[in-house]
């Protein structure tokens, strides 16, 4: 198993090439300095950074969570982590949410 921070500089790197941005993309909300020492694993994303990732490279903010946990255990499946992950939300906790979701 992966450290954390290794798994999200994987993560964060796959997801940023699969959306053809480089790192000088991301300034002025994320620093291409930060974007580095997050793809060398030398720090960890605040989850308002991980927002601001998600958005400049159109993706889920929950996208980029999932992948870096199957970087961090490769022996867990896509399918198996989002099944945990369906089971644990609990949306009829949420006000205004209904447990049909979609």
């Amino acid at each position: 198993m992966r450290e954390l921070n290794d798994a999200f500089a994987l993560a964060l790197r796959d997801m940023r090439h699969q959306a053809n941005l480089a790192q000088n993309d991301f300034p002025p909300r994320v620093s291409r300095e930060y974007i580095s020492l997050l793809e060398r694993g030398l720090r960890s994303p605040s989850l308002k950074v991980i927002d601001d990732l998600a958005e400049i490279m159109g993706i889920s903010p929950l996208s980029l969570v999932l992948q870096c946990y199957l970087h961090r255990d490769p022996s867990t499946s896509f399918e198996a982590l989002l099944a945990k992950a369906v089971r644990d939300v609990r949306v009829e906790m949420i006000p205004g949410k209904d447990e049909d979701v979609d």
